[in-house]
């Protein structure tokens, strides 16, 4: 059976939206081309991204801190619906320093479920106290890349039919559809009753969640490696490959098959990781994958045909799928329930540390020294974090 008793009664609505969001997903696709295409250098899309991720950091701790309090629901429903509208702001708006506004409200928008989704889903699980959690991360990274398989089509279509402009319309449509779906998800959480002001709850579960993870033998250096491992994303990401397949000759509609592609590896990696993974073998399985990764970034060098570079970008997307499964499951072994969702905020307050600098460092790295050297250069990013991960002490 795909799905264990009671699985589907309990995460109909989490499955559900793996399956409808990302079919209008498609915006990663032709967002560089998109802005790119209205006068905007490399640098500067990536000072977009950098905005996005500076706002988060500011209120990634705050926001997480409220959906332990609060509830993960609300939180993460907000987040949907402000990010659809902020998106949707983005089909009208034009002025560089508008669109940067945005992309601000958009980072700050994202911070109420980075964090908040997972700790509402694993809780839930928790609660019923079924072994759902494993299949939970396989089976929805699984259906949502799936859905992206068929986004990429979508968005090829949609493009050559209507312009790069439509993306908006249909990230909005993603996020709204994710918002409308969610309400019908079950929540266990209950408020705490206390004297304390929402202020000071707030700072001291931020703080509880710091001290935590700062004197913890694993999930310190899981954070600092993550931080490599984003940077490493970052210099290898879309505002670096995008530009190389354009050089390469890929005409810009199809980036959205370029897209489906990838969704179809993402379909694979998780069931792959699942297959090899073994119980309390995670951090092995993760190295296993950053190393396969870094090598498969250092032949870009060789890459001067579409051909030969698409083999290096699925097998690079096949190996950083495969390590998200057992990196989120490694992850949430070492976390307490009560401060789940405060230290999936700090993580990935972590991330937009580090993304602050490193996409605006790739854009600026694109424009200089080009894209295929900019993707060469994660390679070195990688290797830093797989050496952190072997040095990992799993005392508790």
């Amino acid at each position: 059976m795909i799905f264990k008793k009671g699985e589907l009664k309990l995460l109909w609505p989490f499955y559900l939206d793996a399956v409808i969001s990302p079919l209008f997903f498609f915006m990663p696709a032709f967002m560089v081309l998109y802005f790119n295409g209205i006068g905007l250098s490399l640098f500067q899309i990536g000072i977009l991204m950098g905005v996005a991720n500076l706002t988060s950091l500011l209120f990634e701790i705050p926001t997480g801190a409220i959906a332990d309090l609060y509830g993960r629901k609300f939180s993460v429903l907000l987040s949907y619906f402000l990010q659809g509208v902020g998106f949707l702001s983005l089909f009208f708006v034009k002025d560089y320093y508008l669109i940067v506004g945005v992309y601000a409200l958009l980072g700050i928008a994202s911070t109420f479920s980075s964090g908040a989704k997972e700790a509402w889903v694993i809780d839930l699980i928790r609660a019923s106290r079924k072994d759902f959690q494993k299949g939970y991360f396989v089976k929805s990274q699984t259906i949502d890349s799936a859905g992206l398989v068929l986004s990429g089509v979508i968005g090829a279509y949609a493009v050559k039919l209507f312009g790069l402009n439509i993306i908006w319309i249909a990230t909005c449509i993603s996020f709204f559809a994710a918002f409308a779906i969610g309400l019908c998800a079950q929540e266990r959480f209950t408020i705490k009753k206390t004297t304390d002001s929402s202020i000071k709850r707030i700072t001291k579960q931020g703080w509880k969640a710091i001290r935590y993870s700062k004197n913890h033998s694993v999930i310190f250096p899981f954070l600092i490696a993550a931080a490599f491992l984003i940077l490493a994303g970052n210099l290898e990401g879309q505002i670096a490959w995008i530009p190389f397949f354009q050089e390469l000759g890929l005409p810009e509609y199809a980036f959205g098959y370029l897209w489906s592609a990838m969704a179809v590896v993402g379909v694979i990696a998780p069931l792959v990781a699942s297959r090899l993974l073994q119980p309390k073998k995670e951090r092995l399985f993760i190295l296993t994958s950053i190393i396969l990764i870094s090598l498969v970034t250092f032949l870009i060098i060789f890459a001067y045909t579409i051909a030969f570079a698409m083999i290096l970008l699925l097998a690079s997307t096949l190996f950083w799928g495969m390590r998200f499964t057992a990196e989120r499951i490694y992850f949430h072994r070492f976390i307490p329930s009560k401060l789940r969702a405060s230290i999936g905020s700090l993580e990935s307050m972590v991330l937009s540390i580090t993304a602050i600098v490193g996409v605006p460092l790739a854009g600026w790295l694109a424009d200089h020294i080009g894209p295929r050297y900019t993707i060469l250069s994660s390679g070195i990013a990688l290797l830093v974090a797989a050496l952190i991960y072997y040095r990992i002490k799993e005392n508790r």
